[in-house]
């Protein structure tokens, strides 16, 4: 393979860069490959960032190399061995550098993309930008179907399995909660450039490409177009969210969960402020993203009148956040 990508020339209007970040992957990836390759749409690059694999995930990628003929390219990584935050980072930043795609989708090595995927996500996507103009972020995500390891379905319906509603998600919900999952998830080259470099207080990718999604706009394709496989060793998956499932969770690990809970209670108010700085630095509005962090410094019971504002979700999340944030 390649081992950077190619010099910046003019930038295709239909040309999507699809960023595969890997990592010991090869029991899954060359199912994914494989469905890369029935995409209905074609026109795309496969930009791939290892993150020091120690498996066949090489093997395979140089196995698969010929048959995208010349649209797939290895993206060196410095970094490698930090995390698939700045592995994946390393593939925007290489994107972002490049400029010839005008749109970049975000892609997991365990999952199974579905033939329209990509077709569906980029004409949602190109009219969201077509209202807005080139210049606004925007950004455009999929409902997932979730599957055990042999791709059997375990939920139709991966936002409903996990009680989301992202449709009517708003800029502030979500930055206490992301109901954008990266792997179905496409964005503009606006929404690229704000995002880049990512601060050292981001908690995932997807999550911060959804935040500054929020300084423009974000469309949700209800329709699962991505099968979401689970086997035990996902980044973060598909957890039940039903109260047998969580109170199940909660005999085995007490204070692990609450440990977990009280972590991302900070994590959120980190990256909040991170990207409050962002949006200064960039000059736009922050009032929104400012205004939740004063909410979130106010006692228990001054938060007790808002949080329904900001913490979207089953009332059993949001009385968690309230008490343990």
């Amino acid at each position: 393979m390649t081992g950077t990508a190619p010099a910046s020339g003019p930038q295709s209007l239909s040309l999507v860069d699809i960023l595969l970040a890997t990592y010991n992957g090869a029991r899954h990836l060359a199912e994914q490959l494989d469905s890369l390759l029935a995409q209905t749409h074609q026109d795309f690059r496969l930009l791939v960032s290892d993150d020091g694999s120690n498996d066949a995930t090489l093997d395979i990628l140089n196995r698969y190399h010929p048959r995208f003929g010349g649209r797939m390219r290895l993206v060196p990584h410095a970094a490698a061995g930090q995390g698939v935050v700045r592995n994946f980072e390393n593939l925007m930043a290489a994107s972002l550098q490049d400029g010839v795609a005008a749109w970049v989708a975000f892609c997991d090595q365990d999952d199974v993309w579905l033939p329209g995927k990509i077709a569906t996500c980029l004409a949602r996507l190109q009219g969201l930008q077509a209202q807005v103009g080139a210049g606004v972020p925007c950004a455009v995500h999929c409902d997932l179907t979730v599957v055990d390891g042999a791709l059997q379905c375990v939920h139709p319906s991966f936002v409903r399995h996990q009680h989301y509603d992202p449709a009517r998600c708003s800029a502030e919900q979500m930055l206490s909660v992301n109901q954008v999952t990266g792997c179905a998830l496409m964005v503009n080259r606006a929404l690229l450039a704000l995002a880049l470099p990512m601060p050292q207080a981001v908690v995932m990718h997807d999550w911060w490409c959804a935040l500054l999604a929020g300084s423009g706009r974000r469309q949700f394709v209800d329709e699962p177009l991505i099968l979401y496989r689970q086997h035990g060793a996902n980044q973060l998956g598909a957890k039940g969210r039903s109260l047998p499932d969580r109170l199940a969770r909660l005999l085995r690990d007490a204070p692990g969960v609450l440990h977990r809970v009280r972590w991302l209670g900070r994590a959120t108010q980190a990256q909040s402020r991170a990207l409050c700085q962002r949006l200064r630095e960039r000059g736009l509005d922050d009032g929104y993203v400012a205004s939740y962090l004063a909410w979130r410094e106010r006692s228990v019971w001054q938060r007790l009148a808002g949080y329904r504002r900001y913490f979207t979700g089953p009332e059993l999340d949001r009385c968690s956040r309230l008490l343990l944030w």
